[in-house]
């Protein structure tokens, strides 16, 4: 029996393709590293139960970025505004958030951007616990 390696690696390039699209990119290197980026600041706003599941929606490949550095003792971080989201998916992205968000509202474009393309792969009901772990302003800008 297979491992399908070839198939996994298609299933995560097709969802990286919508991200760039949504992202307006060529870039897929730029569109991977804030994909991971909000990926990983998405997964440290859930309880765990809720990051598990998910995970489990996404491309096995993308799973390795997703809970790569993981710490559950460390989670749901607490965030209370727009600005203090927008710093923290830019320090998930630390040595290059400089030149994938060039201003903040660069970055809670990336945000509505991944969240669109998500839609994809995971379904309304997980987008919809994402959507209600963030605080109330980044709610307003999330459709389900």
């Amino acid at each position: 029996m297979a491992f399908g390696f070839e198939d996994n690696k298609k299933d995560a390039m097709n969802l990286l393709t919508k991200v760039a699209e949504e992202l307006g990119t060529e870039d897929m290197n730029q569109a991977g590293r804030v994909f991971r980026a909000v990926l990983q600041a998405i997964r440290d706003r859930l309880p765990v139960n809720d990051a598990v599941h998910f995970a489990a929606q996404l491309p096995i490949l993308w799973k390795g970025y997703y809970f790569d550095q993981y710490d559950p003792a460390k989670v749901p971080v607490k965030i209370r505004d727009n600005q203090e989201w927008i710093d923290f998916i830019r320090s998930k992205n630390a040595f290059a958030a400089n030149n994938d968000f060039l201003s903040d509202s660069d970055v809670m474009e990336c945000f509505q951007d991944v969240f669109k393309a998500l839609r994809h792969c995971v379904s309304p009901e997980e987008l919809q616990k994402v959507r209600q772990a963030m605080h109330e302003e980044a709610q307003e800008l999330l459709e389900v």
